[in-house]
């Protein structure tokens, strides 16, 4: 069985679509930080497996996702976006390919993204270009949340206990190098959301850069 794993706060009115979406292909779990816009129910009304958490953040969200799916024995973990920015038409094409870590990346021939502003595409190119360079990934795209795990992958990326906000996706790509797993990135097209407000602010930024310089010095 393979499974999804959606985190979810205040995407009511982007839920129910996905979900639409998603459930043929995969078992979906969502993950809810107690949304004041009820979230949680809905998803839990059309279907989703529901974790209920009584916490922010997103990869607080994504390790207790992962862990679930790790005990309910998915044979292989997608992790994406509630905001309908991920189209789950690749997630078919994600599953089959061989790899422990599959990223759907913005960053590789194919790829890209739409409906961004200038100021968000440098900060992605920023993090990104810092974790390539510092990490020693060697992946185009580190911070990306759309992405299959093989179980081994996502044993790896739940060890990063102290990455609970946007820094999880680049602790997880660490990890799961570090561990000697192959990765792979395959191209898609990142749109970005038309209803309801992104959650990435100023702190989230800075605390994703300062994470990136951490974890390179605890690497050497």
């Amino acid at each position: 069985m393979n499974c999804i794993v959606i985190p979810t706060y205040n995407e009511r009115e982007n839920i129910e679509k996905l979900l639409s979406k998603v459930k043929e292909i995969a078992h979906v779990i969502v993950v809810d930080d107690n949304s004041p816009d009820g979230t949680g129910s809905l998803a839990k009304s059309l279907g989703a497996e529901l974790i209920l958490r009584n916490e922010r953040g997103l990869g607080g969200a994504l390790r207790d996702g992962m862990k679930r799916g790790l005990e309910e024995e998915c044979t292989k973990i997608a992790t994406m976006d509630a905001d309908l920015s991920h189209d789950p038409v690749y997630l078919k094409e994600m599953f089959s390919i061989d790899a422990d870590l599959v990223i759907g990346s913005r960053y590789v021939k194919g790829g890209g993204v739409r409906a961004w502003p200038l100021s968000r595409r440098v900060i992605s190119f920023g993090a990104n270009a810092l974790a390539r360079i510092l990490l020693q990934t060697g992946v185009k795209d580190n911070t990306s949340n759309f992405r299959v795990y093989g179980r081994k992958a996502a044993e790896a990326a739940i060890n990063c206990l102290s990455a609970n906000g946007y820094e999880f996706q680049i602790c997880s790509v660490f990890y799961v190098k570090k561990g000697g797993l192959v990765i792979k990135e395959y191209p898609i097209i990142f749109v970005d959301r038309k209803v309801g407000k992104s959650k990435l602010g100023i702190k989230e930024i800075a605390s994703w850069f300062a994470f990136i310089l951490r974890l390179s010095f605890r690497g050497r």
